[in-house]
C-alpha cells in the first residue's frame, strides 16, 4: 500500500518504514489517494536506506485504473480472518503477508477488470494451478528455468521478464511456453535468424520452443529443444553460445542431497560416469581441432564442459534469483573423484561446499563466459554436432542460449 499524492505517473520513490523483501521476487504496490481509494497499481523495489528505520521504496510500471476503488471496501469483503489485518494495512500502509495479499487481490480483480491482464499472474487461482503440477514436471521446469536465468544473467538481460510464468495446457511442455510476455516471442523468426549456428540444421528437424530477449546492447535467443512431456524428461543440459566469440560452453546440473544438515553430491554416480564418458569422447575430437590466430579466438581453456552442483532446485516461478551452487570444470571434477579431500570417515566419497576446494559461483562464472575466456574455439564450434545430436536423443532437455551483441565491434573470419 502506498500514498501517491498526485506525482509523476511513470515512476516515483519515497521513504517508507523499513521492510524486508527480496529483489528477486515481484512486489505489487496498490497506490491509494488521500480519500482511501486505489487509483493506480505498480511494481516496487526495495531501495537503499533512507534514514533511521526508513527504506526507499521505488515504484515503476505504474498503471492508472479506469475507476477508483475503495481499499477499505475490498478489505471488508475478505474472509473474517484477514479483515482486521487488511483494514489496518489499507489505513496505515505496509507490506501485506502472502495469504492476505492473495485474498485482497482476488476481491480487487473482481472490481478492476482493466487490471486483470497485469495482475492475474499473481492471483491465488494461478498459484493453485501451478501447485497441481506433478513433482517431476515441477522439477524439470525448475531446471529449465535455472538454465534460462543463467543465460539471461550472463548476457546482462533483465531477469524480471520471466516473472508471471503460467501455463494454459494441462501440462506445459517447456518453461518458455509459460512466459507471459508475447513481445519477446519470435518463434517464426528463429530458423532464419540462426542459420549459421553450428548444429542448428539438426535442431530444425526437432521440436523446440523459443524466445528472444533484448536490451539496447544484447540479443539473447533461447531455445528449448526436445519437447517431450515434462514427465518423460531426464534432466537439463544448458548450452551457451557466445556468437561474438564463436564459442560454446555447456553446463550439466547435478543435485546435492541434504544429509545431517549438509548438502552432498555422492560419488561414484553411475549415470554421471556414463555422461563423463560422453564428454570425453567429444573432447577426443575437439582436442585435435586447432583454433584460428584471431585474438578473439584465444581461450584460457578450450574445455567446454562444466558441472553445476547445487541443492535441489525448487520451482518458484516468480523468483528470478539463481540457485547457489558450485560450477566446476569437468577436468577438475574428475581429479576430485579420486582425491582424498572428498573421502569421508567411512570410506565414502562426496562433494560438499566445504571440501570442494576451488569453484566458481554465479558471478565469477558469468564473468569468464561473457568475455569469451573459456569454451570452444571457432573451429571446434563447427564440429559439435555430435554432442548436440546425443543430447537431443537421450531424453534430456537441451536449453540453447545464443548471445549476440547488438552493436558488434569485431568479427571473426
Amino acid at each position: 500500500m502506498h500514498s501517491f499524492n498526485g506525482r509523476n505517473t511513470e515512476r516515483f520513490a519515497e521513504p517508507v518504514s523499513e521492510f524486508s523483501h527480496s529483489r528477486n521476487v515481484p512486489l505489487v504496490c496498490f497506490i491509494i489517494n488521500v480519500e482511501g481509494d486505489i487509483t493506480h497499481i505498480g511494481l516496487g523495489k526495495r531501495g537503499v536506506r533512507a534514514g533511521t528505520d526508513l527504506r526507499r521504496l521505488n515504484i515503476y510500471d505504474i498503471f492508472e485504473l479506469e475507476n477508483e476503488i475503495s481499499a477499505q471496501s475490498i478489505a471488508e469483503s475478505t474472509p473474517s480472518r484477514f479483515k482486521s489485518y487488511l483494514l489496518n494495512r489499507t489505513e496505515n500502509g505496509g507490506l501485506i503477508a502472502t495469504k492476505s495479499f492473495e485474498e485482497f487481490l482476488s476481491i480487487f480483480l473482481e472490481k478492476a477488470e482493466d487490471a486483470k491482464y497485469i495482475l492475474n499472474k499473481y492471483s491465488k487461482e494461478r498459484k493453485i494451478r501451478i501447485a497441481q503440477l506433478s513433482k517431476l514436471a515441477k522439477r524439470n521446469l525448475a531446471e529449465q528455468k535455472e538454465a534460462v536465468l543463467t543465460a539471461m544473467n550472463i548476457a546482462g538481460i533483465n531477469k524480471e521478464e520471466l516473472q508471471g510464468w503460467d501455463f494454459i495446457e494441462t501440462e506445459s511442455s517447456s518453461f518458455l511456453d509459460g512466459i507471459n510476455n508475447p513481445k519477446i516471442r519470435e518463434d517464426s523468426m528463429i530458423i532464419n535468424d540462426l542459420t549459421n549456428l553450428p548444429g542448428f540444421d539438426l535442431m530444425k528437424s526437432s521440436k523446440f520452443s523459443s524466445s528472444v530477449f533484448k536490451n539496447d546492447k544484447t540479443k539473447l535467443t533461447v531455445l528449448l529443444a526436445n519437447r517431450l512431456p515434462l514427465e518423460e524428461l531426464l534432466g537439463t543440459d544448458f548450452i551457451y553460445y557466445n556468437e561474438d566469440f564463436k564459442c560454446f560452453v555447456m553446463v550439466q546440473y547435478k543435485v546435492m542431497e541434504k544429509e545431517n544438515e549438509k548438502f552432498v553430491f555422492r560419488l561414484p554416480n553411475e549415470q554421471f560416469t556414463e555422461e563423463i564418458k560422453r564428454m570425453d569422447s567429444v573432447m577426443d575430437i575437439l582436442s585435435k581441432t586447432l583454433g584460428t590466430e584471431d585474438i578473439h579466438d584465444y581461450r584460457i581453456n578450450n574445455i567446454p564442459f562444466y558441472i553445476k552442483i547445487c541443492p535441489r532446485i525448487e520451482f518458484h516461478p516468480d523468483n528470478v534469483g539463481l540457485s547457489s551452487g558450485l560450477y566446476l570444470p569437468i577436468d577438475y571434477l574428475k581429479l576430485l573423484q579420486s582425491d582424498n579431500s572428498i573421502l569421508g570417515s567411512r570410506g565414502g566419497r562426496a562433494i560438499t561446499f566445504d571440501n570442494v576446494g576451488r569453484y566458481m559461483d554465479n558471478t565469477s562464472f558469468k564473468s569468464i563466459i561473457e568475455g569469451g575466456w573459456i569454451g570452444t574455439n571457432h573451429n571446434q564450434s563447427q564440429v559439435l554436432e555430435q554432442i548436440i545430436r546425443k543430447i537431443l536423443e537421450n531424453g534430456r532437455t537441451a536449453v540453447f542460449a545464443i548471445k549476440k551483441e547488438m552493436q558488434r565491434n569485431h568479427e571473426i573470419n
